[in-house]
C-alpha cells in the first residue's frame, strides 16, 4: 500500500512542472473520459505521464514547447490508469520523436509552443496519423465567444482510473490578443489539469485546430485559462506549413 502511494506522490511530482496551477473553471471538473485516436500522450522514460500531443499529418504533431523535455515518445490508444498510475499504450501505438525536427519556443503565454515530426511505428512500419489520423490547423482567427474543446491527459486524482488518461472538455474563447502578453495569446473557460499542457485548443464549429492550451488561470471563482493563437503567431505557422509541406 504505501510503496503504491508513493509511487503515485513521485509521479505527480515530476510531471508537476508540465501542469502549472490548477486550472477547472468552477467549482467542479467537468472533463469526461475520451477516446480520441489523433491526440497521443508524451513521456520520456518510464512514467507515461507528461504532456498532450495531437497529429496534424501523417508524421507532423504539435504540443507546447515548454514539454520539450518530454519529447522523447508519444502514445496513442492508451489503455485507463490503474490506481492512478498512467499505463502504457501497446507497443504498435507508440512512436519515437525525431530530435532533428523540433522546433519550439517556451516564451509564456503566448509564445509557447513546438513542431516536430514523428518516426513510423518499429513494429507496424506505419507514421502514426496514418493509422491513427490527423487534425486540420485553421490559419483564420477564430469568433469570439466561439464554443472550443480540449482534450489530453491531465492530471486526475484521487480517480484511480481518469489520473492522467485522455479525457475532454468544452468552454468558451474569452479574449484574443493581450496588452501584456501580445496579439498571440487566446484565454478560455475549458477545464484542463497538469498534463493537459500542448493539447490542441479545437473550434467546435469548424472542428479545426486554432490554438494550443499551455497555462492554467482558472479557479472555482473565475479566471481564464491560456495558450498560444496559431492565427496571429507568424513563427508558428511557418513552422507548421515547414513540417506539412516537408
Amino acid at each position: 500500500m504505501y510503496k503504491g502511494l508513493l509511487t503515485t506522490i513521485l509521479l505527480i511530482m515530476s510531471v508537476s512542472s508540465f501542469g502549472g496551477v490548477q486550472s477547472i473553471c468552477g467549482k467542479e471538473d467537468n472533463r469526461v473520459p475520451s477516446y480520441d485516436n489523433e491526440i497521443g500522450r508524451l513521456f520520456a522514460g518510464e512514467n507515461h505521464a507528461g504532456c498532450t500531443v495531437t497529429m496534424i499529418s501523417e508524421d507532423c504533431g504539435i504540443t507546447a514547447g515548454h514539454c520539450k523535455s518530454v519529447l522523447k515518445y508519444a502514445e496513442f490508444n492508451t489503455p485507463a490508469s490503474i490506481g492512478g498510475i498512467p499505463q502504457a499504450s501497446a507497443p504498435e501505438d507508440v512512436y519515437e520523436i525525431d530530435q532533428e525536427t523540433i522546433v519550439s519556443t517556451d516564451g509564456g503565454p503566448g509564445d509557447d509552443w513546438a513542431v516536430l515530426k514523428l518516426k513510423a511505428n518499429e513494429l507496424t512500419g506505419k507514421l502514426p496519423g496514418a493509422v491513427q489520423g490527423f487534425y486540420e490547423v485553421s490559419f483564420t482567427a477564430p469568433k469570439k465567444r466561439s464554443l472550443l474543446s480540449i482534450t489530453g491527459y491531465g492530471r486526475d486524482l484521487p480517480d484511480d482510473e481518469r489520473n492522467f488518461a485522455q479525457q475532454t472538455n468544452s468552454g468558451l474563447l474569452e479574449k484574443a490578443g493581450d496588452f501584456w502578453y501580445g496579439k498571440s495569446v487566446f484565454t478560455h473557460t475549458v477545464d484542463t489539469m497538469g498534463g493537459n499542457s500542448g493539447s490542441t485548443v479545437i473550434d467546435v464549429t469548424s472542428g479545426k485546430i486554432i490554438g494550443i492550451h499551455t497555462h492554467g488561470g482558472c479557479t472555482s471563482t473565475g479566471g481564464s485559462n491560456m495558450g498560444t493563437l496559431i492565427s496571429k503567431h507568424e513563427a508558428l505557422k511557418a513552422a507548421i506549413k515547414s513540417c506539412l509541406q516537408n
